[in-house]
């Protein structure tokens, strides 16, 4: 039967002759039918090849198939590489991904959340922001476990004492590569720049760096900490600024950007300021997206295998919407890439 308005389930309840309660325990598999009205109803849905809507489902298996994803910049192509992963992985398990983009901003990510919530999504995955303070503020932390109560929250900075699910990217091995490997070509002043401790991932950063530093059996002043709260290319050319201000009298033979906007603009930056790349200062960044193979040179760089990083996310998400015990921590481990833009020391 060919329908020009599409029936509802109040339509079939009408044409079997029974409750719209019951319609919706047949569709769901919940609750006792007795065996008639289900074969009754079964029939009158495959005559008029009726397709419940899927909210009205998700209303009633408080499942809408929908996984919220809160980003701070949905331009930085690792937000955007990881949305991207995660919705093709998504579409295998018949999942959608809703993006809101937040600014960097805590009263809107708080905002952006409540819509999540609203909209009924079935876990909401929150990358940078508050989540990814090291200390966020009690009554942020109160604030957003009171909106989402009862929803999932996914994060890939910290769990905050089990009041989420933490996804994060292990960079520490990759680090330690990274700076062997420098050292190798001559290496011995290095620089890490951009970001601020504040936050999760960059601390982590931070601390691997000094790490792989005594590793190599380097002196602490070896390595350079530059805490500048900015992840654009021009926090990259202002902590290049400060680095010939700061410390000419040991300027680092590799300048490391906390991700790649950074490391782009701390390149342009030293080539504007006559110095070669890689000839007389090697540059690497964070992240590893399609951004590093767009750099001339190309840039070396760290990041996470993304589309293992989405399966993992995904499987943590079904796991928890499944009711199985799931740790409450987990690590992805990010790989190095060597590329044209680091080379032997002078």
């Amino acid at each position: 039967m060919n329908q020009e308005k599409k029936l509802t389930i109040y339509d079939i309840a009408e044409i079997a002759g029974v409750s719209a309660s019951t319609v919706s325990r047949v569709i769901n598999n919940s609750g006792y039918v007795a065996p008639a009205k289900r074969e009754l109803v079964i029939k009158v849905i495959e005559e008029n090849e009726y397709k419940p809507n899927a909210l009205a489902q998700g209303l009633s298996t408080r499942h809408s198939q929908t996984i919220g994803m809160l980003v701070p910049d949905a331009i930085n192509p690792f937000f955007a590489t990881i949305f991207v992963t995660l919705e093709k992985e998504a579409a295998k398990y018949g999942y959608n991904v809703i993006l809101c983009n937040y600014g960097n901003n805590i009263e809107e990510t708080q905002r952006q959340i409540q819509v999540l919530v609203t909209k009924q999504a079935d876990v909401v995955v929150s990358l940078g922001g508050p989540t990814d303070l090291v200390n966020m503020p009690e009554d942020v932390l109160s604030r957003i476990k009171g909106i989402v109560k009862d929803v999932p929250v996914i994060t890939n900075g910290g769990n905050f004492d089990g009041a989420f699910y933490s996804a994060a990217i292990d960079d520490e091995p990759a680090v330690m590569k990274m700076i062997k490997d420098a050292y190798e070509l001559g290496h011995r002043r290095f620089a890490l720049i951009g970001g601020s401790a504040k936050y999760i991932p960059t601390y982590t950063k931070q601390q691997a760096f000094m790490r792989a530093i005594r590793e190599a059996g380097l002196p602490e002043d070896a390595g350079i900490i530059i805490d500048y709260d900015n992840f654009d290319r021009f926090g990259g050319a202002r902590c290049v600024e400060i680095l010939e201000n700061e410390y000419k009298d040991r300027f680092p033979t590799i300048v490391i950007g906390i991700n790649e906007a950074v490391a782009i603009g701390a390149c342009h930056e030293l080539i504007g300021r006559g110095y070669s790349v890689p000839g007389d200062v090697s540059v690497a960044g964070f992240d590893n997206t399609y951004l590093a193979t767009f750099c001339v040179p190309e840039l070396t760089s760290i990041g996470c295998d993304y589309e293992k990083y989405a399966r993992k996310l995904m499987k943590v998400i079904l796991d928890v919407l499944d009711g199985k015990s799931v740790k409450k921590s987990c690590k992805i481990e990010s790989r190095y890439e060597r590329r044209a833009s680091i080379g032997e020391a002078r």
